[in-house]
C-alpha cells in the first residue's frame, strides 16, 4: 500500500482483537492471516505496544525453529 510495514506473528486470538481495535493493523497479505498481521509504521501505535509486538512476535518465530537453528542464533 505504499506505507512503511512490519509483519508480526502473534497468537489467532490476539491477532483478531488487534485488528479490531487498531485500524493500523491488517491481516498480513501473502502469511497465515490467523497468525500474521501487518502493522503500518506511521507512529499511530503507542510505542509501548509495538514494541511489546516485535518481541512476543520474535519469540513465537524462535519457538517454532529447529533446534539446530536456535542454537546459532544464541551463539
Amino acid at each position: 500500500q505504499g506505507r512503511p510495514a512490519l509483519a508480526v506473528k502473534s497468537s489467532p486470538e490476539l491477532a483478531e482483537s488487534l485488528r479490531e481495535h487498531h485500524p493500523e493493523i491488517v491481516a498480513c497479505a501473502g502469511l497465515n492471516k490467523a497468525h500474521w498481521n501487518t502493522v503500518f509504521l506511521d507512529g499511530n501505535l503507542p510505542n509501548s505496544q509495538f514494541y511489546t509486538l516485535i518481541d512476543s512476535s520474535y519469540q513465537l518465530v524462535l519457538e517454532g525453529l529447529p533446534d539446530h537453528v536456535r542454537q546459532e542464533l544464541r551463539a
